[in-house]
């Protein structure tokens, strides 16, 4: 399987880095929005009274908020007018990218993105933003992209997750030993939509106590 680690990205992920203010605005929409939908949840359970359904119940709404806030938010990149989210980026990469190579595009008339390049690094650096301890909280997430009509997509088969990242009683958290120190895995729910030309597949899973 082809992960985030082993794909390389670097002349994209450059021009990233040194424009951090890109992100700004897109990370806070998020925050602020999904922050609400946990405020929420947890305020309609009573604590003397919650059990394991209604907790795997919370973290499924948390996931599956996420993943369509993250489809819906503004990257402050546009294709063209009308179309800034994450979602038309990741349409514009598989559409023109059926062709070959990462198709580039300028953003705020000034930087060049390379769409799916920039599409994964947004989705990977706001999930990874937003499940740490300054965000909504250490929260292990794995999300799975692909496109299981072109499996030579650079969308396909992309693994993006903070496994690795995250201890529990002093072991860190993996894929392989995360049922073993007692987490459980709640789902988003599948997203599927087809393009001009690939059909795309995305799920996300957060894994609680």
């Amino acid at each position: 399987m082809k992960t985030q680690e082993n794909k390389s990205f670097s002349k994209t992920s450059k021009n990233l880095r040194s424009q951090g203010e890109i992100f700004g605005i897109a990370l806070m929409f998020v925050i602020i929005i999904v922050g609400f939908v946990i405020y929420s949840q947890v305020k309609a359970l009573n604590p003397n009274n919650e059990i394991n359904l209604e907790t795997e119940k919370r973290y499924q709404t948390l996931a599956e908020g996420t993943l369509n806030t993250l489809l819906k938010t503004s990257t402050s990149c546009y294709i063209e007018k009308g179309k800034d989210t994450i979602k038309d980026l990741i349409n514009f990469c598989l559409e023109v990218s059926s062709v070959g190579g990462d198709p580039e595009f300028t953003c705020d008339a000034k930087t060049t993105i390379q769409a799916c390049s920039y599409s994964i690094e947004f989705l990977n650096d706001t999930l990874n933003t937003l499940f740490n301890k300054n965000g909504i909280g250490e929260i292990p997430f794995y999300m799975r992209i692909d496109v299981p009509d072109n499996p030579d997509s650079l969308l396909s088969n992309i693994t993006l997750t903070n496994f690795n990242n995250i201890t529990y009683k002093n072991k860190i958290v993996t894929e392989n030993n995360y049922h073993s120190l007692g987490f459980k895995r709640a789902p988003s729910g599948l997203r599927t939509w087809a393009t001009s030309q690939r059909n795309i597949r995305l799920e996300l899973y957060l894994y609680y106590k």
